[in-house]
């Protein structure tokens, strides 16, 4: 087991280079500072950490995983990190007041954060991120995707695999992604989803206060629609089967392969014919 402490009182931080041996994944967990993770050299862990002479580093290794942590002297550490990581390092990364960015890993990323914004490129078998105040992006992962704030908006561009997503209070995009199996709530805020209606997929979009726009090339499923005190527009050919006194409608599309749920208690409803969510959306 390695277990290194790096006992440095200078000013500028820490610059080192450490070699992992059997390592699958990066722990890190800061208080204070942002944290920017991108892929470097295979079993190389490069670590450049912004703070005070006060401060001491912590890298532990042992049980498959390499830790990273940082204590102060007196209260929270605050550490601005920027990491190098092997590409096929799985990522652990636990953040309270900052920004968290990845890019490049090829691996399972999870990240946790309070109070920041969550941005990663890349990502594959599991790609969890949540935070409660600030914004997150997603691009180009694959995998099953879960992606959650209070306070903030979510968009995911170029992703395949499962996807769920969840917020209080903000805006979802999903551009660009393939997946048979979405679900995503949101409570004020609206949610626009473009990309392939996959054959027995299954597609669940809600939101209390805002607008759901389903933007798609072809549409082949059964459709249901409730818009409650909203309106609902379709640039596809709708025969209705059946309307609820609740104002829920159910039709079908092609030949009704796959199943899309669509609700909005005060919002528009709109099945829209392309390939990419309109221009203006973050």
């Amino acid at each position: 087991m390695l277990h290194l402490l790096l006992m440095l009182a200078l000013p500028q931080g820490t610059d080192t280079t450490v070699t992992l041996r059997s390592v699958a994944t990066l722990e890190l967990k800061s208080f204070e500072g942002s944290i920017t993770v991108t892929a470097g050299a295979r079993g190389q862990l490069g670590i450049q950490a912004d703070h005070d002479e006060d401060t001491r580093i912590r890298i532990d290794e042992g049980g498959g995983r390499v830790r990273v942590s940082a204590s102060a002297r007196y209260g929270p550490a605050e550490v601005t990190w920027r990491l190098t990581v092997p590409p096929d390092l799985a990522l652990d990364l636990t953040a309270h007041s900052g920004d968290v960015t990845v890019s490049g890993v090829r691996a399972r990323i999870a990240v946790s954060a309070v109070e920041g914004n969550v941005r990663v490129r890349g990502g594959s078998g599991e790609v969890v991120l949540e935070t409660v105040e600030g914004n997150v992006l997603l691009e180009d992962a694959s995998g099953f995707v879960s992606l959650s704030s209070v306070d903030g908006d979510i968009t995911a561009r170029g992703v395949q695999g499962g996807v769920q997503v969840s917020t209080v209070d903000g805006q979802v995009v999903l551009d660009g992604v393939r997946s048979d199996n979405i679900r995503v709530s949101t409570v004020d805020g609206d949610i626009d989803m473009a990309g392939d209606i996959l054959p027995s997929g299954r597609y669940h979009l809600t939101s209390h206060d805002g607008n759901v726009t389903v933007t798609a090339p072809a549409i082949d499923a059964e459709v249901s629609v409730a818009t409650f005190s909203g309106d609902f527009e379709s640039d596809f050919p709708v025969t209705l089967t059946r309307v609820s006194d609740r104002r829920r409608m159910n039709f079908t599309l092609g030949k009704g392969s796959a199943r899309i749920e669509l609700e909005s208690f005060d919002g528009t409803v709109t099945l829209r014919r392309g390939s990419r969510v309109p221009a203006g959306k973050p």
